[in-house]
């Protein structure tokens, strides 16, 4: 027990001497260097030791030490921004790659194709209750359901919303979303968005849940919007192509 409680006592005593050491050791070696540099300094410019100096030479000393910590915090600002671009690009296209998997996965494909054979894109002046109730029963309609007892329409949607509000999610709160990445997300985000936002929307409001696929509706409409602002067309989906 006792041999236990001393063995902190001694550890601390041994780092406090050390720590006590290299003080005293720096500060002679700093007084001997700087004491050096004084008196060349002082013969440099009187040709002798001359103390009078000593003011004058702790002020040369004192701004040299300040330019010297300025550039170097400049340096280290520098380097710490080259850091953060790297690593900001490093991440935005670790994201891009995850983004990129789910896109090309064929389920999801398949969902897109889905959509843009059997939804229609609702016009302007068309009567969002008629067209939503026209575009769910092609939806949930039951001509061939999938493994899980869903119609195919459904799965297709859903999965489709899923991926879309996991983009949107990651784009608004992670990814510094850019041009280059809208040049490729936006033709199959918008044009997809096109059929199935005002169809999500309705449901939001059918149920009064606010928050319902929010970031896919984010998504969505920053793609149309950036394709309408630099006057790309929409696409006219053709069948029996790729």
């Amino acid at each position: 027990m006792n041999h236990r409680s001393q063995k902190p006592t001694s550890d601390f005593f041994r780092k406090f001497g050390f720590f006590a050491s290299f003080t005293i050791l720096f500060t002679l070696v700093g007084y001997t260097i700087t004491m050096g540099l004084f008196r060349a300094f002082s013969f440099n410019v009187s040709g002798t030791q001359d103390w009078n100096l000593l003011g004058g030479f702790v002020s040369v000393l004192t701004l040299s030490f300040l330019v010297g910590g300025l550039v170097t915090s400049v340096i280290d600002r520098v380097n710490a921004d080259i850091v953060e671009s790297r690593e900001k690009a490093k991440l935005s296209y670790e994201i891009y790659q995850a983004i990129f998997d789910k896109l090309t996965d064929p389920e999801q494909e398949a969902a897109r194709r889905w959509i843009l054979v059997n939804i229609t894109v609702k016009k302007e002046n068309e009567d969002i209750h008629a067209w939503y109730a026209q575009t769910q029963e092609k939806i949930m309609a039951v001509d061939a359901s999938w493994g899980d007892g869903l119609p195919e329409g459904q799965r297709a949607v859903k999965m489709t919303l899923n991926l879309f509000d996991y983009i949107g999610f990651i784009a608004k709160n992670y990814w510094d979303i850019e041009d280059d990445s809208l040049d490729w997300l936006g033709l199959p985000i918008a044009k997809i968005w096109k059929r199935i936002g005002p169809y999500a929307l309705e449901i939001r409001s059918l149920r009064k849940a606010n928050d319902y696929y929010i970031f896919a509706e984010y998504i969505g409409n920053l793609c149309i919007q950036w394709r309408q602002n630099r006057g790309l067309p929409d696409e006219d989906f053709a069948k029996n192509t790729l």
